[in-house]
């Protein structure tokens, strides 16, 4: 298995393998191909996307940003998916991995992320040494 930088050709790929995983429990998202598209071109040209590659077949993703906060540099995770018949294959456990491996060379000592509270992926994060946090606490508002 190989950890590859996205380019533009994989974007649609990669919507696709999202768009069809992230419409499952828990997470149930609804949103449009489109939407997913013009998603992936902002990280594309705002953060970083990378792929997990067996056999030229795409089997998961990480998309993520590193960002300047008052306690120094972070990387936030916007998103990791797996296909659902390559879980529990340690797919996620490498590309876990390599967002570690990748925060260390930019002098990055904290990691942040949301999961849905339902998700079975919390147990895998806490084996990886991730805790809930404590002190934050994430909040939204829909706009009309």
């Amino acid at each position: 298995m190989k950890i590859i930088k996205a380019n533009r050709k994989n974007l649609k790929d990669i919507g696709k393998l999202m768009k069809e995983e992230l419409s499952k429990s828990p997470f149930n998202e609804k949103d449009s191909m489109e939407n997913v598209l013009k998603s992936l071109n902002f990280y594309y040209k705002k953060g970083e996307i990378y792929f997990a590659d067996e056999d030229n077949e795409i089997t998961g993703i990480v998309i993520f940003q590193l960002e300047h906060w008052w306690e120094g540099s972070v990387i936030i995770i916007q998103d990791l998916v797996v296909k659902e018949k390559f879980r529990n294959q340690n797919i996620e456990k490498y590309l876990m991995s390599f967002i570690e491996r990748y925060a260390v060379t930019k002098n990055v000592k904290i990691i942040y992320f949301e999961t849905n509270k339902k998700s079975s992926s919390i147990k895998f994060y806490k084996k990886l040494g991730y805790k809930i946090n404590k002190d934050r606490l994430s909040m939204s508002k829909k706009l009309k």
